[in-house]
């Protein structure tokens, strides 16, 4: 596979470094990080042109914030300097090494995202007669940055380019042995272990994290033969019409994850199931009849609409209703 150079200059040049701070900063304008950079931006974002070009940029760090829906998570804010920097470097590398991912995965790509997930897995239900479901134990806190700058290496070249990158991956080596966050996260002591993790709330992380499972998709389609198989981030679902098939393919894409990639599945022995139940998948509830949003979608929706009712802002309100109306209902 031929590996693509030249690369960190585009990603370090003026023009590409603006677009990506006016890219950041779309619907995030009213924000108070935001608005002081916009400031001085136009001397902010020279300045880290030449930290780049110079070899002197490092990361800032990070805001820590504590989730607890859907699931427990920590959320690091990088600042908005370091975003614009994520945003120029996806700016350039994106439109070279997402063509490499299938079809069917549907995470952080243009005209895909979760509705078309969710479609294809409605799809998928109409057509087979089984269905597996698998997702990946601490799937971010997992990652092993040295397999994933390995991946990177493997379709770019030129030492300051891997530098960066490198530099962008390790800015959040130390999040999850902060203080109080292995608690948080219930996170067992020595976890996760050096070298692996990555930040949740970076869209380069986002972005790694759809690419590096990218073998696991090629090896279930190709060598597997798994007649339709779809990923969201983590989340893969296998169809077949052979039970014995997908039962197979469970043990085998668990082997493939722990020798290529250091990862487990959170439920190694999950269930193979007949299609005509109902599943939730990405927030909704499916079944052959249709799509309708799942109760706790549904309950976070009035609780956030009658908060928003409360302030009276108007806006907000319509932006929310608005966003809401993609939660549709259909056979």
């Amino acid at each position: 596979m031929r590996r693509l150079g030249g690369l960190f200059e585009e990603v370090a040049a003026i023009a590409n470094l603006w677009r990506g701070w006016l890219d950041f900063r779309r619907g995030k304008r009213q924000r108070p990080s935001v608005r002081r950079f916009e400031v001085d931006a136009v001397r902010e974002v020279p300045r880290l042109q030449r930290e780049l070009q110079a070899g002197s940029y490092r990361p800032s760090a990070f805001r820590l914030r504590g989730i607890t829906e859907p699931k427990r998570r920590l959320i690091a804010a990088a600042p908005v300097r370091d975003r614009v920097v994520h945003h120029a470097v996806h700016r350039i590398l994106a439109p070279k090494l997402d063509p490499g991912l299938i079809d069917t995965t549907f995470a952080c790509l243009p005209g895909r995202g979760s509705h078309r997930a969710v479609l294809a897995f409605l799809g998928a239900l109409r057509r087979y007669r089984y269905v597996l479901a698998l997702d990946i134990r601490h799937y971010f806190l997992s990652v092993d940055r040295d397999i994933l700058l390995t991946l990177m290496a493997r379709r770019l070249k030129g030492w300051r380019l891997l530098e960066l990158l490198r530099i962008i991956a390790d800015s959040g080596h130390d999040l999850y042995h902060r203080p109080g966050v292995a608690d948080f996260l219930g996170l067992a002591p020595g976890f996760p272990p050096p070298g692996c993790g990555l930040p949740i709330g970076n869209l380069t992380s986002q972005w790694w994290g759809n690419l590096y499972l990218s073998g696991l998709d090629h090896f279930a389609k190709r060598n597997l033969k798994i007649p339709h198989y779809q990923r969201y981030m983590d989340d893969c679902t296998l169809f077949s019409n052979s039970r014995a098939q997908l039962e197979e393919a469970r043990s085998k894409l668990a082997a493939w994850l722990a020798e290529h990639r250091h990862l487990r599945l959170k439920k190694p022995n999950a269930a193979v199931r007949d299609t005509g139940g109902s599943f939730l998948y990405l927030g909704y509830r499916l079944h052959r009849a249709g799509v309708r949003p799942s109760q706790a979608a549904l309950r976070k929706m009035s609780v956030r609409l009658s908060a928003l009712m409360r302030e009276g802002d108007d806006e907000k309100i319509a932006r929310s209703i608005a966003s809401y109306r993609g939660m549709v209902v259909f056979p």
